[in-house]
């Protein structure tokens, strides 16, 4: 074989590790619990959880294991059974506690109040979830479960708790989802 057939063999084997590392193809293997892994791009790999109605008190509980060594982000995605308009959004009521641990039982994300508040509600002036998206994605996040480090190798137990139900959004739930582990944009 010619040098120059070998180079040309040689960066076409390392772009496609780096493609291979990339994508991690893998990662949808690895991943193991409770909700969804949604391979749907290199750029967008969601792992989505079972739907919680804010119309009524609860706690949800997820386990899981396999996310990607990379910065996570806990949203909770608003769906409704009708048309779900900012303006019914921001008047939510409904107060929504989140707490990601890992198997040692270190809070990796906790929502809550500064100083010594209760459960935080969803658009209160004090509130710290935010509401973002676009018209037909609307989501809530919360900054201290914002670009929190994920361990490959780690075991962890989201627990989502509706302390305070929303009588008026018995037509609207959340569905929790770790976005990260690909190449996204905010």
């Amino acid at each position: 074989m010619s040098t120059s057939a070998r180079r040309t063999l040689l960066v076409l084997a390392v772009v496609g590790v780096g493609l291979l590392a990339l994508c991690q193809p893998w990662a949808k293997f690895l991943y193991h619990g409770d909700g969804n892994f949604s391979d749907l791009t290199v750029l967008h790999r969601p792992r989505r959880f079972n739907e919680i109605p804010i119309s009524q008190t609860g706690n949800y509980q997820y386990h899981f294991r396999g996310l990607p060594h990379e910065e996570l982000t806990l949203v909770l995605h608003a769906k409704g059974r009708d048309a779900v308009t900012d303006e019914v959004l921001k008047s939510l009521q409904a107060a929504i506690e989140a707490v990601l641990r890992d198997r040692h039982g270190t809070d990796v994300c906790k929502s809550s109040r500064l100083l010594s508040r209760t459960s935080p509600e969803l658009n209160s002036q004090d509130s710290v979830w935010v509401l973002f998206g676009t018209a037909q994605d609307r989501m809530f996040w919360h900054w201290q479960c914002h670009n929190f480090q994920a361990h490959s190798r780690e075991s962890y137990e989201l627990t989502i708790r509706v302390t305070r139900a929303d009588p008026h959004g018995e037509k609207i739930f959340l569905t929790p989802t770790l976005e990260g582990g690909g190449i996204e944009f905010p």
